[in-house]
């Protein structure tokens, strides 16, 4: 396999032809999986693909947003108001 280092958009890699990247893919995706490596993937010497960790490819999403205290005095407003009734009031409503 070739080991040449280039960097790139998302940093330093190895590079490999894709002949080498398909003996060795399980190889390669353990590299990036438990050692955090990318890996240029050329095809006829020009880069087509990459094998990089699943974090660098797919970001972590946001946290789901808060709600803002005015919010949440609103909802626990609509709650006092007698609003929604709870699922196990309802059970028991149409139990009796």
């Amino acid at each position: 396999m070739r080991d040449r280092r280039t960097s790139g958009h998302i940093g330093h890699m190895r590079r490999t032809s894709l002949a080498d990247a398909k003996a060795r893919l399980s190889a390669l995706v353990d590299d990036a999986e438990y050692r955090r490596r990318k890996t240029l993937i050329l095809r006829h010497g020009k880069p087509s693909a990459a094998i990089v960790p699943v974090d660098v490819a797919m970001p972590a999403r946001r946290a789901s947003r808060r709600l803002s205290a005015r919010d949440t005095r609103s909802l626990f407003a609509a709650l006092a108001a007698g609003g929604r009734r709870g699922a196990v009031v309802d059970l028991l409503a149409g139990r009796r």
